[in-house]
């Protein structure tokens, strides 16, 4: 399955580069000094070129292991592979309003969620979810208020896969001083999912299938403030408080208790597994901070920090470091770094950890709630000639000339204490028509 996979992205990637009148690059992964280069430049031209749409295409690439899958009870394996094709449009209206829209899919094949039904023989009967997809779509409105200088955005969105239908909407207004150089963002944002309880097959049909909500609920409140300290420093500041309730529980994730022996056969497993069960609340506080430094006119530090803490015990800590090094004016190179530490949730048990005889009211086997410290490294490479890198006819706009602006590509590993492993590699393209 994951060769067919890579074969997929293979065939994707010679698509996306062969017909590269069609994509775009990350806008965060652009330098913002020699974003302003080309904008000075484009003054001398017609206001119209103000009004160009921008299309990004992304093609993503990811692939991990590891052995402590929920759905085997936190032993087994957590292989899975991931191909996440999307385009990201920006269409400005007029020069005070513009629509974003965001969509695109995620393909994936999963020997983790394969596993729903592994108990069903000994041989691994496949389920599902072993190879299954995801599609998604995000739009926003923004439109800077004249009198005010302020802005504000309205946003909506749905997603859908084999088990989980989600839509989410929310808006967001922006205090702008009036030299531009510091802004209050005041955000909100509400997600509902809807679940098909899809139980491990052991289960099905008694009474451990019993999780009360096929629902999930989330609000999302944030605070944000940034500030150009002097022409090398800014700063960002942003705080939430996001509130969930409703089914918070995995239906597929299994526990195994302390009655458990590991040389097990299959028959005696399958009356020992139980459904992951977890708090239908919970509370997340992040907290963060970024700053950018201009340490001169080819190099700057990008900085971010954030402390996290939940209602369910968990605290964590998240550093970051990006250094982007102009090499020339069309090219630059962006080695990262990223650490990662956090506590284990209050109901986090590992295989057969949690009491039979005094079974808990909440419990998981999910790695992702437990104990651990993880360390993300990459380079990101990105080329952004002034003038773009070709031109052709635009296929959307009469007597129009379209543009290839950008070409870039982000890669990084990714390794956690508790033995997981995973590279990405992303691949995008910058147009404008």
């Amino acid at each position: 399955m994951r060769m067919q996979l890579k074969n997929i992205f293979t065939l994707l990637l010679l698509v996306g580069i062969s017909v590269t009148s069609f994509a775009q690059t990350e806008k965060n992964s652009i330098d913002d000094k020699q974003e302003d280069s080309r904008k000075k430049v484009k003054t001398k031209k017609a206001p119209e070129d103000f009004k160009n749409t921008e299309v990004n295409f992304l093609l993503n690439y990811y692939e991990q292991d590891g052995d402590h899958s929920p759905v085997t009870g936190g032993r087994g394996t957590e292989e899975l592979d991931n191909i996440a094709p999307s385009f990201v449009v920006h269409i400005p209206m007029d020069s005070l309003s513009s629509l974003d829209i965001n969509f695109g899919i995620d393909i994936y094949s999963s020997a983790s969620t394969d596993n729903i039904d592994f108990y069903e023989a000994a041989n691994n009967k496949s389920s599902a979810s072993g190879m299954d997809a995801r599609a998604h779509i995000n739009a926003s409105y923004s439109r800077k208020l004249v009198k005010s200088g302020n802005d504000y955005s309205f946003m909506a969105g749905f997603s859908q896969e084999y088990d989980v239908s989600s839509f989410n909407f929310g808006g967001s207004y922006t205090l702008n001083s009036k030299d531009q150089n510091r802004s209050l963002t005041v955000d909100g944002l509400f997600m509902n999912d809807t679940w098909n309880l899809l139980y491990p097959v052991e289960v099905r049909g008694t009474n451990k299938a019993n999780l009360a909500d096929d629902t999930r609920t989330t609000l999302k409140f944030g605070l944000s403030y940034s500030q150009v300290i002097n022409k090398r420093l800014q700063a960002l500041f942003s705080a939430e408080v996001v509130s969930q309730s409703g089914l918070l529980s995995t239906p597929f994730h299994r526990v195994f208790f302390d009655d458990t022996n590991i040389g097990d056969d299959f028959a005696t497993l399958r009356t020992l597994s139980n459904v992951e069960r977890l708090d239908d609340s919970r509370i997340k506080i992040p907290i963060s901070m970024r700053w950018n430094y201009y340490v001169s006119d080819f190099i700057r530090l990008k900085t971010f920090y954030r402390f996290y803490t939940d209602s369910w015990g968990i605290s964590a800590h998240t550093a970051s470091v990006e250094l982007p090094i102009m090499v020339s004016p069309s090219f630059i190179v962006s080695p990262f770094a990223r650490y990662h530490t956090q506590t284990a949730a209050d109901d986090f048990y590992e295989f057969g950890q949690a009491s039979a005889s005094n079974t808990p009211e909440f419990y998981t086997s999910d790695y992702d709630l437990s104990d651990f410290n993880s360390l993300k490294v990459g380079v990101g490479f990105q080329y952004s000639p002034v003038m773009g890198v070709s031109n052709f006819k635009s296929p959307f706009r009469r007597n129009k000339t379209a543009q290839l602006k950008s070409i870039g590509l982000r890669t990084a590993y990714y390794d956690r204490s508790d033995g997981l492993n995973a590279w990405m590699v992303s691949l995008d393209f910058g147009f404008t028509f």
